[in-house]
């Protein structure tokens, strides 16, 4: 039986490396499947025929051979036995406005990158890298992989879009403690009152239910959903505070996350905002609210509930495109001695692009590595309790006070792996 994991591995090959439409490639897993060519190297080997069988078209199927023999020759002379292979290239861009795509294309469209290889291998690359970055991203990195163990129902979309609440609810209260902003958090000022809460790293986030968002759903194939249990909680109330609010800009971060977090998501991500009618609800997936957007660009009509209890209008939620485009442009190799010796030499974008990528997927693995050595011993409430710390620890130095703010410094990734039990 194919895995999930293989299944996902096949769709990035598809769409990614043979540039095969998303919904095309979806609907063909299974046939490949039925035939066992499940892999780039599998696909490099049978006759053109039999791709055929499945892809009619000739043009497209003699375009997903040379995909296969390109990527399978490539693997073959770059991978050495004792070397973990290079990070996954993720090229995949947020959709445009008004594509629609399924839950589970939404999903692909933010996979990270992963690396190949054998364990041991992979351990002494950690050990031995160390990457320039500044605070932010790495809280953000720090997030995604905790609530892969801490909330194992929540998809790829709703860590990304909840890390990027925690980066960011932590930037404006550290702004307004060193005095870059004036003025009160948008939380403080009553903002999202009523809206459920759900803590991550030791803060509580305001977050929007995605009911009937059905994500795990692979193509032609079902798998039971993992979900959270939570109490009954009262109906929602409206987000208007009583109060004004004063109005303040945002700071998402100590380094600008680029997008507009003003504007929502389209609904096929948001999924249904009325409550079923359960005795007993489970968690569905969640968006952290961006209540300082809410602040700024409200207005009346679009903050009061419906009769149905559904509003009127999307709400400003963390985009997860932003955050995972900022994991990816955020850890730089650290310079040496040698590498500052040869600055003249230029590096290509697509060099330094793919060495930030690599290092990103190092540092995921590394704290995946750290919370899956935990979660077993002490559980997700503690685990979660005890992220910040670890965070705390091996966080690049800066300057105390606001000349530090966005301040870069390096991190050790063999101190991210020495936090394992």
């Amino acid at each position: 039986m194919t895995s999930v994991a293989e299944v996902q591995t096949l769709l990035r090959f598809l769409s990614q490396d043979a540039k095969v439409p998303v919904p095309l490639a979806m609907s063909k897993v299974k046939d490949l499947t039925e035939v066992s060519l499940t892999t780039p190297e599998s696909l490099s080997k049978a006759p053109l025929s039999t791709i055929q069988s499945t892809f009619p078209d000739e043009k497209l199927a003699k375009q997903i051979l040379s995909a296969a023999k390109r990527v399978s020759k490539k693997r073959t002379s770059s991978s050495a036995p004792t070397a973990p292979s290079p990070a996954k290239r993720t090229k995949c861009a947020p959709p445009e406005p008004g594509q629609q795509l399924s839950p589970a294309e939404f999903e692909i469209s933010l996979a990270l990158p992963t690396l190949e290889g054998p364990q041991p291998a992979i351990e002494d690359e950690i050990n031995s890298t160390i990457v320039h970055t500044n605070r932010a991203p790495l809280v953000v990195a720090f997030v995604v992989q905790l609530l892969k163990h801490t909330m194992p129902s929540q998809p790829l979309s709703s860590r990304l879009s909840l890390a990027q609440a925690v980066m960011s609810i932590g930037a404006k209260s550290r702004a307004l403690n060193l005095g870059i902003q004036s003025g009160r958090a948008a939380e403080d000022e009553g903002w999202g009152e009523g809206q459920p809460k759900t803590r991550v790293m030791g803060r509580e986030l305001r977050v929007m239910r995605r009911w009937g968002y059905e994500w795990q759903h692979e193509p032609k194939m079902d798998h039971q959903r993992e979900s959270i249990k939570q109490e009954d909680e009262d109906q929602e109330k409206p987000l208007r505070p009583e109060i004004t609010a004063t109005q303040t800009s945002d700071i998402e971060s100590q380094e600008t996350i680029k997008g507009d977090p003003s504007t929502p998501l389209p609904a096929y991500h948001q999924g249904s905002r009325s409550r079923p009618t359960t005795s007993k609800d489970t968690e569905p997936p969640l968006w952290g609210l961006n209540l300082e957007t809410l602040r700024s660009t409200s207005n009346t009509s679009a903050l009061l509930p419906s009769s149905n209890n559904t509003y009127a209008a999307n709400l400003p939620v963390y985009d997860p495109h932003a955050a995972r485009n900022y994991l990816l442009r955020s850890f730089a190799t650290a310079p040496t001695s040698s590498s500052q010796q040869s600055q003249g030499k230029s590096r290509s974008a697509a060099k330094e692009k793919q060495e930030k990528e690599h290092n990103l997927a190092l540092l995921l693995r590394a704290l995946d590595m750290v919370y899956a050595s935990w979660i077993d011993v002490i559980g997700a409430e503690e685990l979660d309790h005890r992220a910040w710390g670890w965070y705390v620890r091996v966080r690049p130095a800066v300057e105390s006070g606001p000349a530090g703010w966005g301040g870069r410094g390096d991190v050790r990734l063999k101190e991210v792996l020495e936090l394992r039990r």
